[in-house]
C-alpha cells in the first residue's frame, strides 16, 4: 500500500520522542531519514505538504491536507528538537505555518482542511492536531507567533467548537461552525474530549492559567464515554450522552491516560491518578501477546479483539502517552 506522509510524520515523532526519554538505540539515524523524507519529498514544492509516497518513497499524491500539515509540523517540531536545534526543520515549519496563514484561513474561522476532503462537515480533528504542533513548535524554537497561533486555535476552540450546552466539542460542524444539521452533527468521541483537555490544558499552562474547558471536556469523556466497570472508552456518544458505537480504540486509552495525568499534577485529584492508572492498564492490555512489540487497534463492545492489520500510525499515541506517565512519574520522584 502507498505510504501517508502523515504517518511518516508519525513516526518521526515517535524516534524523536524516544530519543529524549533516553533510549539507547538508532534514534538519531532514525529521526535524521525521517527528516530527510518529509524535507525531500513531503513537502510539496507549491507549499504545503503532499498526501501519498509509493513504497520505494516516490511522491504519487500532491494533494494537500490540514490533517497531513499538522503532523509534518509535528514532526518538524519534534525531530528538530530531539537533534538539538536543526535548522532546515525548524525553517520549513516556519514556512508551512506561513503558507496556511496566506492561504487556507477560512472566513467563517479557523482553517479550510485542503483537497483530499474538501466539502461539508468541517472537522475538528485536523484542527486539534494543528493546535498540537503549533504547541511543540513553540516548546522547541521558543518563538512567540507559534505561541500565539496556538491562542487563536485555543480561542476557536473554547468559543466556537465547544458546546456549552452539553460541555463537549461535537466531530463536525457546518461551514460557519455552527452545528451540522441531523445526526452527524451530534455525535462525539470520548477520546477526543479528552485530547482536547490535554491540549488546552497545556497551552493554559503556557500562559499561567488554568483552562475550565480543559476540565469540561475531560469530566464529559468521563462520565458518558468509559465504561467505568470494563476501562473500555466507546469510539463514540451522542451530545446528551447516550451511547453510539461502544467498540473501544488502542489510542483513546492514550488520550484518557494523558488527560488525568495533566489532572493529577494540577490538582492531585485522587480520582484522576485511578482513572490514569486504570487507562495505562487498558492501553497496556491491546498488545499482543504473541508479539508484544505489536498492538491490537480495536475491542469489541462484548470486550474481545477485532482482527485485522496492525497501524503503524497508533504508535505515535502510545509513545506521547508513555512520555507524559514517564514525566508524571519523575515530578513524584522529585516531590518524594
Amino acid at each position: 500500500m502507498p505510504r501517508r506522509v502523515r504517518v511518516q510524520a508519525r513516526q518521526t515523532f515517535v524516534y524523536a520522542r524516544a530519543g529524549r526519554l533516553g533510549w539507547d538505540g538508532p534514534w538519531r539515524e532514525a529521526v535524521e531519514a525521517g527528516l530527510g523524507v518529509l524535507l525531500e519529498r513531503g513537502l510539496n514544492p507549491d507549499g504545503g505538504t503532499r498526501h501519498l509516497l509509493s513504497n520505494d518513497g516516490v511522491p504519487i499524491d500532491d494533494r494537500r491536507d490540514l490533517y497531513d500539515l499538522a503532523f509534518v509540523l509535528l514532526a518538524l517540531a519534534e525531530g528538530g528538537a530531539a537533534l538539538g536545534g536543526h535548522a532546515p526543520a525548524f525553517a520549513a515549519a516556519n514556512r508551512l505555518v506561513e503558507w496556511l496563514d496566506a492561504n487556507w484561513v477560512h472566513p467563517e474561522g479557523g482553517y479550510r482542511e485542503g483537497e483530499i476532503d474538501p466539502s461539508l462537515p468541517r472537522r475538528q480533528n485536523p484542527h486539534m492536531h494543528l493546535l498540537e504542533a503549533l504547541l511543540a513548535l513553540h516548546a522547541a524554537t521558543d518563538e512567540d507567533a507559534h505561541l500565539h497561533r496556538a491562542q487563536r486555535l485555543g480561542t476557536l476552540a473554547r468559543e466556537r467548537l465547544y458546546r456549552p450546552d452539553h460541555c463537549a466539542l461535537p466531530e463536525y460542524f457546518a461551514d460557519d461552525l455552527g452545528p451540522f444539521p441531523g445526526e452527524t452533527g451530534e455525535v462525539i468521541e470520548p477520546g477526543h474530549q479528552f485530547e482536547w483537555c490535554y491540549l488546552l490544558g497545556e497551552l493554559a499552562e503556557r500562559s499561567g492559567a488554568v483552562d475550565p474547558v480543559a476540565e469540561a471536556l475531560r469530566a464529559t469523556g468521563e462520565i458518558y464515554g468509559v465504561d467505568h466497570a470494563t476501562g473500555m472508552v466507546h469510539e463514540e456518544v451522542y451530545l446528551d450522552g447516550r451511547s453510539r458505537k461502544t467498540s473501544s480504540r488502542l489510542w483513546t486509552h492514550t488520550e484518557r491516560l494523558k488527560a488525568s495525568l495533566k489532572r493529577f499534577a494540577r490538582t492531585g485529584d485522587p480520582a484522576a491518578s485511578a482513572a490514569a492508572c486504570q487507562a495505562f492498564e487498558m492501553m497496556m492490555s491491546y498488545r499482543l501477546p504473541e508479539n508484544p512489540a505489536l498492538w491490537s487497534e480495536r475491542r469489541t463492545a462484548e470486550g474481545g479483539f477485532v482482527d485485522q492489520a496492525v497501524p503503524a500510525s497508533s504508535l505515535y499515541h502510545i509513545t506521547f502517552a508513555l512520555s507524559e506517565l514517564i514525566a508524571a512519574g519523575e515530578r513524584l520522584d522529585g516531590d518524594a
